[in-house]
């Protein structure tokens, strides 16, 4: 048995052998000491939080911007940002194009950061404020401020300066090179503290220190092109007894986690990379998209009988997150185990068959009798039991 970090169990009752031989019936080409290796990071991976990964990704406007939450000075976090790439789209010290673009950024940094971390991104010719990086910089020129990604102009001037080409800008009493070395351009996390309260608010622009250690946002043009699919258990279908969590996840970005959550609860992680010919044959331009299968074997006896959602959550190497989700039935006997000892008999059960499903009546299964109906799953290959109804005691 299995106990999740939520308290609560989910019954694993193969061993490693079994469930070897399952695993490879369900993913197919994967060899046999490959699916060993990757079931004892499943094992482990029930000690695994599924906090681990800090959501800092987000997406406006078709673009995806990165909070990246180490400080470091303009010029590194410009050019950290230009080496970072959303599968062949380079990243770039985001520009701001709209008040839209503006509130979003500000609204996606304040959701993400902490009172810890923004004590951490605090800048001293800002009067202590919390700033985050962009792309605005006057270093080639003072007072012909542009944006790093292409160049463009969009400010020209002081604080009575004016704008360029009508491109958006919010700044507040600013930009004014208060120390002469103030050419990077930084949003407010916080309104300007005493005795400047009139100089800014939160979300708006001030020219800082290049030197200054502050976090940054990056941007890139594009959205990431993460894909993932549940085949099992499918939607609205019964299942009960061992049976397979499994699907497929590509993405340019080397998956990192997927991670399962059944009725709200995370239960543990699965391994990723089976091989599957047939997802490759779709997603030809994604690099080892015929590798991208996921499979465990779950005994769903180990859930309460009846309705359950099921989460998978996929998290890839840039940050970018999918979720997929299905709603499933579970039909079960009394007790989630049958084991060894206890009392089957099927001799004085009536059995009838028509189209895809087999009806057993009467079957004697621990200290109840039952009804059970199974029907043929395409998507398995198997009958699968998907109703029990008890009768009466033995």
């Amino acid at each position: 048995m299995l106990r999740c970090r939520s308290g609560g169990t989910l019954d694993i009752t193969l061993d490693m052998k079994q469930l070897t031989r399952t695993l490879v019936q369900a993913v197919g080409e994967t060899d046999r000491t490959a699916l060993t290796a990757y079931m004892a990071v499943f094992l482990l991976s029930g000690l695994l939080s599924s906090g681990a990964l800090a959501d800092t990704v987000f997406k406006h406007g078709g673009h995806t911007y990165k909070i990246v939450t180490e400080p470091t000075s303009w010029p590194d976090a410009s050019e950290r940002a230009g080496e970072m790439t959303l599968g062949s789209k380079v990243g770039y010290l985001a520009r701001v194009d709209s008040s839209q673009e503006n509130t979003a950024i500000l609204n996606a940094v304040m959701n993400h950061l902490s009172e810890e971390q923004l004590e951490q991104t605090l800048a001293a010719d800002g009067s202590d404020a919390p700033f985050i990086w962009l792309g605005g910089s006057d270093a080639a020129a003072e007072g012909t401020w542009i944006w790093s990604n292409n160049g463009d102009q969009f400010w020209s001037g002081d604080f009575n300066g004016s704008g360029v080409a009508d491109r958006f800008t919010n700044w507040g009493v600013q930009p004014d090179s208060a120390t002469g070395a103030e050419d990077a351009l930084a949003m407010g996390l916080g309104d300007w503290p005493e005795p400047f309260f009139d100089l800014g608010a939160k979300g708006q622009w001030n020219d800082l220190d290049v030197d200054t250690a502050l976090m940054y946002v990056v941007e890139f043009d594009g959205t990431s092109d993460l894909r993932v699919a549940i085949e099992e258990p499918i939607t609205g279908g019964m299942h009960s007894g061992i049976g397979m969590i499994r699907g497929w996840a590509v993405s340019s970005d080397a998956i990192e986690r997927v991670e399962v959550f059944v009725d709200g609860e995370y239960l543990y992680d699965i391994p990723h990379g089976g091989k599957r010919r047939d997802v490759g044959n779709v997603f030809e331009e994604i690099p080892n998209s015929d590798q991208s299968g996921y499979a465990t074997a779950v005994n769903f006896s180990g859930l309460e009988k009846g309705d359950h959602d099921l989460v998978i959550r996929v998290t890839d190497s840039f940050g970018s997150i999918v979720e997929r989700s299905v709603e499933f039935g579970v039909a079960r006997f009394e007790k989630s185990f049958i084991s060894a000892d206890d009392y089957v008999e099927l001799g004085w059960a009536g059995i009838s068959a028509l189209g895809r499903s087999i009806n057993i009546r009467g079957a004697w299964i621990g200290e109840e009798t039952y009804n059970i109906t199974l029907e043929w799953r395409p998507e398995s290959q198997n009958f699968e039991v998907t109703r029990i109804t008890p009768l009466q005691p033995r």
